[in-house]
């Protein structure tokens, strides 16, 4: 008899891990997805860490947010694991950067839809205009400023209950973004028309928003040539350029190159540090200390 009960004990564990599992598929195929997941939180993914922290300042303690490319990866190249793509794929919503030259968002994010065809799709760059063959318009306080106004209206159009929370969260994050503009400003002042080298185009967004010229090792995304690189010494030599600038996990043999022509050395920035204000302060802080010299 003790046996029997074990063994129907064994099986009401077993149905009960059963449903547990199958409950996401059946929310699905019903077509009923909650606002809310099982943690009272609303699940969010994300391409790039400073978005994460986007959603987190608006959001606050009603979201939870997944991010597809980790910060120091290239996210040109990034691969996602088959682990990573299932947790994302069970989020509610989807914030993506929606420039036209991020390749990765498209590739991906029809492989989630297809997991979820319920996820829906945020495009937090509606409204912006963009520079040829860059996506990081996250660089540029300003258009954080739009980036922020449509996640908050995606949150208040899912979680209407809580508009107010969230409409705070935006003002306050609005007015902090205008103090970190002026930080900025302040900071680089004098750099007005000041040209800086740099492997790969990241901050190109930055310098646009400051008066700043970014010149690029790259070509299109692809390694410069010999006389691509030729024409960057010459310059930069003209100018009194002396460092060159390069991103967390791309190759640095160019860039060592060029600056050891030059004299000076490489200077290493993340354009995708989760906390982002620290991450464009340290930034300001270098691009200052390369203009100096």
């Amino acid at each position: 008899m003790k046996q029997l009960r074990d063994s129907d004990e064994e099986k009401g564990f077993i149905m009960k891990k059963l449903c547990i599992g199958f409950a996401p598929v059946l929310l699905l195929v019903f077509g009923i997805l909650p606002a809310f997941a099982a943690s009272g939180k609303i699940d969010i993914a994300v391409s790039v860490p400073p978005q994460a922290y986007f959603v987190e300042r608006i959001g606050g303690s009603l979201v939870l947010v997944h991010i597809l490319i980790p910060g120091g990866a290239d996210p040109h190249s990034y691969e996602p694991t088959p682990r990573q793509l299932i947790n994302l794929s069970a989020s509610r919503i989807y914030v993506k950067v929606g420039t036209p030259t991020f390749p990765m968002e498209s590739k991906y994010l029809s492989t989630l839809l297809e997991r979820n065809p319920l996820m829906t799709v945020i495009d937090t760059s509606a409204g912006m205009k963009f520079r040829t063959g860059d996506p990081h318009v996250w660089t540029s306080p300003t258009l954080v400023k739009i980036t922020a106004s449509n996640i908050a209206k995606a949150l208040v159009t899912h979680d209407p209950l809580h508009k107010d929370y969230y409409a705070r969260n935006l003002a306050e994050f609005l007015s902090e973004i205008d103090g970190l503009d002026q930080w900025i400003r302040k900071s680089l002042k004098g750099k007005s028309g000041s040209s800086f080298i740099i492997y790969h185009s990241a901050w190109g967004y930055f310098a646009d928003a400051y008066n700043i010229i970014e010149i690029p090792i790259e070509e299109e995304g692809k390694p410069g040539s010999a006389a691509r690189i030729r024409e960057i010494i010459d310059l930069a030599r003209k100018k009194g350029i002396r460092d060159v600038l390069v991103q967390k996990g791309f190759d640095e043999r160019n860039a060592r190159a060029v600056a050891a022509e030059l004299g000076g050395k490489t200077v290493e920035v993340d354009p995708l540090a989760r906390d982002w204000p620290q991450g464009l302060k340290k930034f300001t802080a270098t691009l200052r200390d390369v203009l100096k010299r």
